[in-house]
């Protein structure tokens, strides 16, 4: 056992170094070039970036706006990347969606039939929520409720997923065309008056805090597969609490395994793992060698079936996970969740605050460089305030 954790660590760590040491030369190489073109946008992004580590979102905001209007005005894609992605971090949904729209603009020009809001009302509209391969999963989940506010817009509506959310997506909006991406994407496209990415969505609809959230539609898992895992898992009558903690991607803070121990501890709760990939030897860690305190359903793969995963999710009474795709899925199932998450800035939650519009039902702890134990305790803390009201 121990030798299996000295070894855990020392693979993550050695992970962990590669990818901090490309984070590190990929900005620092993009800085040299951005001084060599332009030194004073250098000189204002390199401020802007110490507001950001420290941490001053006061400071930090004005100064992407600042910034974000000149690399729009100069055409800088990279920049217009950087500070929408951070803008939406930060809460202003509006200007982000400008920077993404006109990012978009300059590397692919503008495009007959691209949907900004325009009357479509007699049209065939196309959502592609995939456009490209960095588009995956939690992309398309997060912006899901806009997919039902276009659906009102258009005469007819077309939406193009990743194949594993075909079945969620058909089942939440039945009035809309689902079809997974791949071979027919052409055929698809030929066939509407109008398009639409995920820019294009948050643009529209996504602008401010209160409208993203007042119009949050959550999606709707198989209600038949729901009923018979909570049934199986909630024999005797405990509340079910679903947890994940693990990612293959090595830049993300984690808490350690054992740091999960005082969380699972209750045994009025029955946990059940969310986690994928092969999770026997952390269970042993995190259960400290007690199998039986959580629960693992070798049938459900989220790899393979996602509608399965969903079903599973939502079976439960509440989640408490990290950043993951799983996290996006128990938001958007409008499920009461805690989501754990680390300092690092390049992630989808906000630097601010507790909670997301994009699910009104989740929780966000975040580590603000806090000891893994006190985060944890915090997430413990509103884990039972949740299964309180159930």
């Amino acid at each position: 056992m121990a030798g299996s954790q000295l070894l855990r660590r020392f693979r993550r760590g050695v992970a962990l170094a590669g990818y901090k040491y490309k984070v590190w030369f990929r900005r620092h190489r993009r800085q040299l070039f951005l001084r060599w073109r332009d030194g004073d946008i250098a000189d204002q992004m390199a401020d802007y970036r110490r507001s950001i580590e420290a941490r001053d979102w006061s400071a930090a905001l004005p100064k992407a706006l600042a910034l974000g209007s000149i690399a729009k005005s100069r055409g800088e894609v990279r920049l217009l990347d950087e500070l929408s992605k951070a803008l939406m971090r930060m809460g202003a949904y509006g200007p982000a969606a400008e920077l993404k729209i006109a990012r978009r603009h300059i590397v692919e020009g503008r495009v007959n039939g691209e949907w900004l809001g325009q009357d479509i009302s007699d049209q065939v509209l196309l959502v592609d929520l995939m456009e490209t391969e960095k588009q995956g999963l939690a992309t398309a989940i997060h912006h899901a409720s806009s997919v039902g506010r276009a659906l009102a817009r258009a005469a007819r509506l077309i939406v193009l997923v990743e194949h594993r959310l075909v079945p969620l997506f058909q089942r939440t909006f039945p009035a809309a065309d689902v079809r997974a991406v791949g071979q027919g994407n052409k055929a698809a496209y030929g066939e509407a008056q109008a398009f639409a990415g995920v820019q294009h969505l948050t643009a529209v609809f996504e602008t401010d805090e209160t409208t993203i959230r007042e119009n949050f539609i959550p999606l709707k898992p198989d209600p038949a597969r729901v009923d018979e895992l909570r049934a199986r898992y909630r024999k005797d009558g405990r509340p079910l609490v679903g947890i994940a903690w693990g990612s293959s991607n090595p830049g993300k803070d984690l808490p350690p395994l054992t740091a999960w121990r005082g969380l699972i501890s209750r045994p009025d709760l029955r946990f059940v793992s969310l986690q994928y990939g092969q999770v026997e030897s952390d269970l042993k860690i995190l259960t400290d060698g007690e199998l039986a305190r959580i629960l693992h359903d070798g049938s459900i793969d989220q790899l393979v079936d996602m509608d399965l995963f969903a079903a599973q999710v939502a079976a439960m009474d509440a989640v408490v996970t990290i950043s993951n795709t799983g996290a996006h899925l128990a938001g958007a199932l409008g499920i009461p969740s805690v989501f754990i998450l680390g300092d690092g800035f390049k992630r989808s939650w906000p630097v601010e605050g507790d909670c997301t519009p994009y699910y009104p039902s989740a929780v966000l702890v975040s580590k603000r460089e806090r000891p893994w134990a006190a985060v944890m305790e915090d997430a413990q803390n509103h884990m039972g305030l949740l299964i309180s009201t159930v």
